[in-house]
């Protein structure tokens, strides 16, 4: 997401002189730095308070982008790839529809802290008394237990629709920030600016 700030500029630099406006491009850049490094926190602490039990991968996904120069007034604020993968629907909402077996959804898995089946980047199969199969229409990841195997048990359902309510804002939040902060932040630069001007 890229932030635009050339109307706040315009207001900012209305009533000042000629040698000021000199300083302008170097500010606005500290400005949109720090801005910016400000939206990246805010995403960090409402991605902690709004998803259910985010890992710490998933917390450091927030990113900003190469530094603002004053040839360059932009910054950007994303998310790594990998993690806007399936971010994107904590952010939209909407329906994820998956082909094939779907995805695994935990039923008498142990879960982590995280809400999620360790291991499970190397497959939701874990150990030799565990399988894939498809038992009274429930397709999904079964265990053998008891005596001798007897006994099986669901401990991951595949779905093939998963509806998602929005949780993160990640547009609103980054927009606040801007609105909040921008202006506080190109105010103290170009103070520090102009107190250096010779």
């Amino acid at each position: 997401m890229q932030i635009s700030i050339r109307d706040d500029l315009k207001k900012l630099t209305r009533d000042l002189t000629r040698l000021q406006k000199k300083q302008i491009p170097f500010a606005a850049s500290v400005a949109i730095n720090e801005t910016a490094e400000n939206a990246q926190a805010a995403l960090k602490a409402q991605a902690q308070k709004k998803l259910d039990r985010p890992t710490k991968q998933t917390i450091n996904a927030f990113r900003v982008g190469r530094k603002s120069n004053k040839n360059n007034l932009t910054r950007n604020v994303f998310i790594l790839p990998w993690a806007a993968a399936y971010l994107r629907y904590q952010i939209d909402g909407g329906t994820r529809v998956v082909l094939g077996k779907g995805t695994g959804v935990p039923v008498n898995a142990r879960l982590n802290k995280f809400g999620n089946i360790p291991g499970r980047k190397k497959g939701l199969v874990k150990g030799k008394k565990q399988f894939i199969a498809t038992i009274n229409g429930i397709t999904g990841v079964w265990q053998r237990h008891g005596r001798k195997g007897k006994f099986i048990k669901l401990i991951a359902a595949f779905e093939t629709k998963v509806n998602y309510t929005k949780r993160l804002n990640f547009y609103k939040i980054v927009n606040g920030v801007v609105t909040n902060r921008f202006n506080k932040n190109m105010n103290k630069a170009l103070k520090r600016a102009l107190s250096t001007e010779k």
